[in-house]
């Protein structure tokens, strides 16, 4: 026994393996939940087991991923260019740059290249030319013209050339096979290798592959290839100076014959004719002007074609007008053929003093409401003037109302016999019908023929529709432009048909450009 208050042996021993049976369970109890925690957390961290995959798809991705384009100049001129039906070959939008390989087939027109290098190439279509390096290019059909700086690597290699054929002019050593290499400008084509010296040159290349040069400046070297290749049965090589040409022709034994400088070989484009627009004000012309004079306030009479001062108001005596089926020429504007009334219900209308006839308009009520007038503004804004957010009224423009039903034709001839030296291009203006009664809308038709041919045609134009765009081309042969606004068959009422800043766009080529032997200044369609 114990005496009291001292503990036994075996009571302390107990104690001590209680206090470490919960010393333990403690232990075993933080363990689970650290590792429930752990487990837990892992279960939201994600392994990607595609990243091998993932990196091969990219490397693949990359390998198929197209070479970067070389641009080796830029378009910096262009005269009238049409281009070559053939989808493949039209230019992407934003053509300007020039990327190597590109090919260009022109039906016709000048497109002009500068590359990087400083040269310049004009190609004249028909032609068909493809980028082939930074110094030159393949030219298959039609014609080329190169300039190029003279720098001193040039220059230096051309000495060298001269010096190799001083003993004879034109006859050179026969490179070995195979195409020659040259870090200067060249043109290939079919039959021969066209490389400057310093010079400016052109190249034509017939249907046929036959290729002439002719030099304009300095010289060139001209390599002949395909056939034989065999030195003793023709000249490879030949070098030309100023206002010599050669001939290249294919075939088994290819020839080169050298044509002097009498020679008559077909005229080049050297230079791109230096071009300017202006525009021909047809409410001038309608006003008494010339279409430069900015006249405005005057009108025409439809019913007679007489010349009227009176400013148009819907109070005016006599505002509604009959038409009598006929073509009344207009006296004392050169420019203006004539006037009319159109209406269709009767069959052909006469449309300009050729006799030219349209057919196309409908059946309208025969009648129009105010003279043909060209504005300026309106007394007291009657008619409103502004539409797409400017106002045709105000200084710097100019509109032509044509209430239907009205009609005027200009004579396209006698505004280029007053412009030496220009070329009509187009006709250019905004329509509109705008009648403005409050809640309700009303619908008219607008016209612009060529010679009785319908060039444009919008109907159903109504007093709540957006502008319309007019642009209509004008070729050489075209003698008259005829506007008109017709009713849509609902009467005139509030057909008030407005033709804003109507004008004719001339194309001026410079006449006192300089002009060089071979020179062809173009003034094509």
């Amino acid at each position: 026994e114990t005496s009291p208050g001292v503990p036994s042996p075996v009571g302390i021993f107990r104690g001590m393996a209680d206090s470490m049976s919960w010393e333990w369970t403690r232990a075993y109890l933080s363990a689970t939940v650290i590792l429930g925690l752990f487990l837990l957390a892992a279960s939201f961290i994600y392994v990607s087991h595609t990243a091998p995959i993932d990196r091969a798809g990219q490397l693949a991705e990359n390998k198929a991923a197209p070479p970067t384009v070389e641009f080796v100049g830029r378009i910096t001129g262009m005269v009238d260019v049409k281009w070559s039906d053939d989808p493949r070959y039209l230019p992407p939008p934003g053509f300007a740059y020039v990327p190597l390989g590109r090919k260009y087939i022109l039906s016709s027109g000048l497109l002009e290249i500068t590359y990087d290098s400083g040269a310049k190439v004009i190609l004249e279509g028909p032609c068909t030319y493809e980028v082939e390096s930074t110094a030159g290019g393949y030219l298959s059909l039609g014609k080329l013209t190169a300039r190029v700086g003279e720098d001193k690597e040039t220059r230096r290699q051309g000495d060298k050339e001269k010096k190799a054929d001083a003993a004879s002019p034109h006859l050179l050593v026969s490179p070995s096979p195979g195409l020659p290499v040259s870090p200067l400008f060249s043109v290939r084509t079919p039959t021969a290798i066209v490389t400057d010296l310093g010079t400016e040159f052109g190249v034509e290349v017939s249907d046929e592959g036959t290729t002439e040069s002719r030099v304009f400046r300095g010289s060139v070297r001209v390599h002949v290839v395909g056939g034989t290749g065999v030195a003793s049965a023709t000249p490879q090589d030949m070098v030309l100076r100023e206002n010599e040409s050669a001939r290249v022709e294919g075939g088994d034994e290819p020839r080169i014959t050298v044509l002097g400088a009498s020679a008559k070989t077909a005229d080049f484009t050297r230079r791109i004719p230096k071009r300017t627009i202006k525009t021909l004000d047809l409410v001038d012309v309608v006003a008494g002007g010339d279409g430069f004079s900015g006249r405005r306030d005057r009108g025409i009479d439809p019913t007679n074609g007489r010349i009227v001062d009176a400013v148009p108001c819907r109070g005016m005596t006599g505002a509604q007008m009959t038409g009598d089926g006929q073509y009344h020429r207009v006296a004392g504007m050169s420019f203006i053929d004539g006037a009319f009334i159109p209406d269709g219900g009767q069959g052909g209308v006469q449309v300009d003093s050729a006799g030219h006839v349209f057919d196309g308009f409908r059946d309208t009520a025969n009648t129009t409401w105010l003279y043909i007038w060209a504005g300026g503004a309106f007394p007291d804004q009657v008619y409103p003037s502004k539409f797409g957010g400017v106002d045709y009224a105000s200084p710097g423009h100019g509109l032509v109302l044509l209430c239907a039903n009205n009609a005027i034709t200009f004579d396209l001839e006698a505004i280029r016999r007053a412009n030496p030296g220009s070329r009509l291009l187009r006709f250019r203006a905004v329509a509109a019908n705008t009648g403005a009664e409050a809640g309700l809308q009303y619908y008219a038709d607008v016209w612009v023929l060529v010679d009785g041919q319908r060039r444009l045609q919008r109907r159903l134009l109504n007093n709540d529709q957006d502008v319309a765009s007019v642009l209509v081309p004008i070729y050489d042969g075209d003698r008259f432009l005829t506007l008109a606004a017709t009713d849509a068959g609902d009467g005139i009422s509030q057909d008030w048909i407005i033709f804003g800043d109507p004008r004719l766009e001339l194309l001026l080529v410079e006449a006192n450009e300089q002009k060089h032997k071979g020179d062809q200044i173009m003034n094509g369609p």
